[in-house]
């Protein structure tokens, strides 16, 4: 409920933006705003359009308990970017499905590849989620891995990112990651 009460609140902010800073100038002759106004339009009409997605991070919001409650039979599974930091050799941002099952944390991508897999008590939270950095940085083996739930063009994103990696990072921190 509190991720749907900020993504509302997230798109009409992004809406009222557009029309106070683009739409209002354009419609008083300085046409120089057209760009940013079409650009800035596509992205709040894709944010609504996922927040109303069944498919997208909005509908993956962890329940309370999901984490604990994840077995073999039921994981807790949800969509989400993959990198690396340099210590994994930096490898691009890769799509993929990050895992919970058993006290086990995965991240496969699309391709199949695991990007990570180890047991909650061995995985570090290298930060908490906040509104600069809306996503779930984890250090597993020595490197560090980040996982973004939403895509960059998110507009969104920095206002519902941290309820839906924040409660990531608190279901993790009572699973025994440090």
């Amino acid at each position: 409920m509190r991720v749907l009460r900020r993504r509302l609140y997230a798109i009409a902010a992004s809406w009222l933006f557009i029309v106070v800073f683009f739409v209002m100038p354009v419609t008083f002759g300085t046409w120089i705003f057209v760009v940013p106004a079409v650009a800035f339009g596509a992205a709040a009409v894709a944010t609504t359009l996922q927040a109303r997605s069944p498919t997208g991070p909005d509908a993956e919001t962890l329940a309370p308990g999901a984490l604990e409650a994840a077995t073999r039979r039921d994981p807790v599974e949800v969509h989400g970017t993959w990198t690396s930091g340099s210590a994994a050799g930096g490898r691009a941002a890769q799509k993929g499905l990050l895992r919970v099952a058993d006290r086990r944390i995965s991240f496969t991508t699309d391709a199949g590849d695991v990007a990570f897999d180890a047991p909650v008590g061995k995985v570090r939270l290298a930060a908490v989620p906040g509104f600069w950095r809306p996503q779930l940085d984890l250090d597993v083996g020595g490197a560090t891995h980040t996982i973004r739930f939403f895509a960059l063009w998110d507009l969104g994103a920095t206002i519902v990112g941290p309820v839906v990696a924040g409660e990531w990072c608190d279901q993790l921190r009572a699973l025994g990651a440090r």
